[in-house]
């Protein structure tokens, strides 16, 4: 095939996948994948998985589980207990007085997880509960000023964790890994609570 021809159908099966990604991301996109063929074998200690989802899903679980490393270790002598708890004022702060079951379910936790993380953070005076105007049955959530203080000393210590992790990495090559997943964030974040109760043969059966 010529050389312009394949480069031009591999822009359109990239551009029929990634419809917002540039031309730019395309360029870091095809030389990544020139260049994982020399380089995953590096991975797992040779130990490759038989597909590329499974190697890129073993490749997150492991980034995350070194991130949590890292994390536990910025941790110490921080005022919270957990780094849910984090999440939670992180998330009580961006979505600006939300209901309680709305932070949860914002940061992916489990309903009786978040509430006790929750009941524990307003016992220490890091968050307000005021009643919902709109439904009497429910709260919404607010930082107190010590909780706000807690926040900012957390974004600022664990700021220093991606740029640990991610400091060999180009902005581009970052931006990009965003692009190429950032969907699986926004289809997934909306499905999980429903298919808790389902069966993986139904979550998984074609449509």
């Amino acid at each position: 095939m010529n050389k312009t021809v394949e480069l031009v159908n591999r822009y359109a099966e990239f551009e029929e996948n990634y419809p917002d990604a540039s031309i730019g991301d395309f360029c870091r996109h095809f030389i990544a994948s020139q260049q994982n063929k020399e380089t995953l074998g590096n991975l797992f200690d040779g130990e490759m998985p038989p597909r590329a989802d499974i190697i890129l899903t073993k490749l997150m679980d492991r980034i995350a589980r070194i991130h949590m490393i890292y994390i536990q270790i910025a941790m110490k002598g921080m005022k919270i207990q957990h780094f849910e708890e984090f999440s939670l004022l992180s998330a009580i702060a961006n979505l600006k007085n939300p209901r309680k079951t709305e932070v949860i379910y914002h940061t992916i936790n489990e309903l009786s997880t978040g509430l006790n993380l929750l009941a524990g953070m307003k016992k220490r005076g890091y968050i307000n509960e005021q009643d919902d105007p709109e439904d009497k049955r429910s709260k919404r959530l607010s930082l107190t000023p010590k909780g706000k203080k807690i926040l900012e000393g957390c974004y600022e210590r664990f700021s220093k964790i991606p740029e640990l992790l991610f400091k060999e990495i180009n902005n581009e090559d970052i931006q990009l890994c965003i692009q190429l997943l950032k969907n699986v964030d926004l289809k997934f974040s909306k499905m999980w609570q429903r298919d808790k109760g389902r069966s993986l043969e139904e979550i998984t059966a074609p449509k």
